[in-house]
């Protein structure tokens, strides 16, 4: 009766465990957890804030009280440029940033009647005048160098009724290209709304003020955005920035597939893999001063209430107000939570789920399963119920430790839930059926749990081993030639920066077709086809990533010119056949790779590439299993280290006239007929096939004055690798 007991409690626990964490890794949609992890957020949120006003960020407010003096919005654009010649001339403002977007010209009257007066009076110069009543033209005069970012919106969704792209964007801070594959987890918006060009040229600043998110509530803001292959700041990241005069870094995971952290001088911001944060709400709205836009126009204000700090342009007049749903309430200003994000940033009160969260809420929720198995059997309702608190109150407060302490967050709601399912169903257990009669109990349960399920269950941790497999794959070699000469040529910087941009594409190619990178070594890299996934068409899948690298080599090689770095040639060797793949190596480190004669084969090949000027060699086994691709007859041969012969081939995209050429005088120079050959090899005239030319003719000429002995099998022996 005592082992049907556990085995009723490891059932309930197991299943409570299977349904919560598949809902908490988002393999089960269960919008209620999800809906109860947002709702324990702004619990700890509220709990925590400082409920302190900063001082050193300002609201420039559009308030009723300025559209009454100054008149209704939107203003005319020399009030605008009144008002910021005031803040930096008078009240020595530090930055300034506008939470608006100036998208349209701003028409004028008097400008209408001045081109109107010009066209009737060509003689009368009126360009003093154009140039007075030119509403724009003053407020970029305002804008121009000063710490000004002015706002935009990037749109994630186009429809026909709407125009993709308005006004000008600032200056991407940079192209794509520096976070490599972590760019195409940002946003991608499709279309723009930013301002005309006389004001956005007027400053090197801009920042987007759209903030993407999941549901009605705003908990995370993205920090970037990736538009068609630049990267753009939030408004508030940029007025960070802008206020440190320092530049951007980007922090990756070891990967390199996530970013991490954003980095402006010694402040690190963490972010998420779409480069959106937490904000760091400091309290309900008023956190930060209001001031009126009238009363800086008019400098009724003191001169230090500004003095050196950062400014953020918004509103809160009615019907102008824009407001959003925050943990902190229903009706929050949008410029309150640019406000929010800045000072954030600037006292790095950020915080961050680190990477292996979930790795620490899934093993919570096994000992959490295991606890609520073993334990529960043993207790009494009453004690069930101390116990099921106690443990709660301790998952909160170690959640809360790291929560304050550690600026780290980690999901309550899945290990709650947990207990409060496992709870239900233990205490159930308990009251209505063990309590009664445990034989009727096993009966129930045998109706919703089948015996063979819970047979199948196994709590016991699994060991990792080492083990490996033999299967027959292709192995790829690829080096890049004469690379000591171009490195004893380049500064280090840009020499890892061309490496970078040469094994970028050979991934790719290599990944798209299927493969798989072993590693990288210094200029070299080393891959292979058939593992971990079973591949039978391993050669041919190689053989065209072989081409399409040599391919995308072109396109680097065009880059690398017009960077002023020298071209590059590949040499590639491909070898098939039996090897060992799998996890070798120590207890300490691992590594998942190849072993085996054929893979010594590929690296030889490789190596051979420069001897006969072809950018690939295969092996005569590469050649048998490959059905798509034309092989060219390169020679034979007893590689270093090797005793049995081989013949080595070059795969070619059609076999050619200048092709049978080669293979005729091949097979004339087999025979030891090398007059014959020499009259085919000078028939032969494609440059690529020169090297090889000049070698065979070289042979010919030496067996025609030292023959070969007449045991000659036709192979040549290399010694070296």
């Amino acid at each position: 009766m005592k082992l049907r007991a556990y085995l009723a409690h490891s059932t309930i626990s197991i299943i409570a465990l299977t349904l919560i964490t598949l809902s908490h890794i988002k393999l089960i949609p269960n919008p209620v957890l999800i809906e109860f992890e947002n709702v324990l957020y702004d619990i700890r949120l509220r709990a925590t804030m400082p409920n302190t006003q900063n001082t050193d960020i300002v609201i420039i407010d559009i308030d009723e009280k300025s559209l009454s003096e100054q008149g209704h919005w939107p203003w005319q654009r020399d009030k605008l440029a009144n008002l910021v010649n005031s803040l930096f001339d008078h009240y020595q403002l530090d930055s300034l940033g506008f939470d608006m977007v100036f998208a349209e010209p701003q028409p004028s009257t008097a400008i209408s009647l001045i081109e109107q007066l010009s066209q009737a009076e060509p003689n009368i110069n009126f360009e003093q005048y154009r140039e007075k009543f030119n509403f724009d033209y003053h407020f970029a005069e305002s804008i121009f160098a000063r710490n000004i970012v002015l706002g935009y919106v990037f749109k994630q969704t186009h429809n026909q009724s709407t125009t993709l792209q308005v006004g000008q964007l600032p200056m991407p801070i940079s192209a794509q290209s520096i976070l490599g594959d972590a760019a195409e987890k940002l946003y991608l918006p499709v279309g723009y709304t930013a301002n005309i060009a006389d004001l956005q040229f007027a400053t090197d600043y801009g920042g987007f003020f759209d903030y993407v998110r999941d549901d009605d509530t705003l908990r995370k803001v993205p920090l970037l955005q990736n538009y068609q292959a630049n990267l753009y700041p939030a408004l508030a990241l940029q007025l960070a920035a802008t206020s440190l005069n320092q530049p951007y870094q980007f922090i990756l995971s070891a990967d390199k597939k996530v970013i991490e952290t954003i980095k402006i001088g010694n402040i690190h911001i963490p972010v998420d893999e779409t480069a959106s944060m937490y904000v760091p709400f400091r309290g309900t709205m008023g956190s930060f001063h209001y001031l009126s836009a009238t009363d800086i126009i008019n400098q009724r204000l003191p001169l230090n209430i500004l003095k050196n700090k950062i400014g953020i342009v918004g509103t809160s007049a009615a019907g102008l107000l824009d407001l959003r749903a925050t943990p902190v309430g229903e009706s929050y200003a949008g410029v309150e939570v640019h406000a929010n994000t800045l000072a954030g940033i600037l006292e790095q009160r950020v915080k961050t789920k680190p990477d292996y969260a979930l790795g620490l809420e899934v093993l919570q929720l096994l000992v959490l399963a295991i606890l609520m198995a073993f334990i529960y059997p043993r207790l009494s309702p009453r004690n069930s119920l101390l116990f099921l608190i106690s443990i709660a109150a301790s998952i909160i407060a170690i959640n809360m430790y790291f929560w304050l302490y550690q600026a780290f967050i980690f999901e309550l709601a899945a290990a709650l839930s947990l207990l409060a399912l496992s709870s239900f169903f233990h205490t159930s257990y308990n009251f209505f059926i063990e309590q009664k009669n445990k034989r009727q109990l096993s009966k129930v349960f045998g109706q919703y749990i089948p015996s063979q399920v819970v047979d199948s269950f196994d709590l016991d941790e699994a060991q990792m081993t080492l083990s490996g497999e033999s299967r027959v794959m292709t192995v790829f070699f690829a080096d890049v030639r004469n690379f000591t000469n171009i490195s004893e040529k380049m500064a280090p910087a840009d020499l890892t920066k061309m490496m970078n941009a040469f094994l970028t594409p050979v991934t790719k190619q290599i990944h798209l077709a299927r493969g798989t990178i072993d590693k990288y070594m210094g200029d070299a890299v080393m891959a292979f086809w058939g593992a971990p996934v079973k591949d039978a068409e391993h050669a041919n899948h190689a053989v065209s990533a072989s081409f399409a690298i040599l391919k995308a080599i072109e396109t680097v090689n065009h880059d690398f010119v017009k960077s002023g770095w020298p071209k590059i040639a590949l040499g590639i060797g491909l070898s098939s056949g039996e090897m060992n793949v799998g996890n070798m190596g120590s207890e300490f480190r691992v590594a998942y790779t190849v072993m085996g004669d054929a893979v010594n084969l590929g690296s030889r090949l490789e190596g051979l590439t420069k001897v006969y000027g072809q950018a690939i060699l295969v092996s005569e086994q590469t050649q048998r299993l490959d059905t798509q691709h034309h092989f060219l007859t390169i020679d034979k041969v007893r590689v270093k280290g090797k005793q049995q012969p081989i013949t080595i081939y070059a795969p070619v995209m059609e076999i050619t006239t200048q092709h049978q050429l080669v293979e005729a005088a091949l097979t004339a120079y087999w025979q030891g007929n090398f007059d014959n050959a020499l009259a085919k090899l000078e028939q032969i005239t494609t440059p690529d096939l020169a090297t090889l030319k000049q070698l065979y003719l070289v042979r010919c000429e030496q067996f025609k004055t030292t023959p070969p002995p007449l045991d000659w099998d036709g192979v040549f022996d290399h010694k070296t690798k």
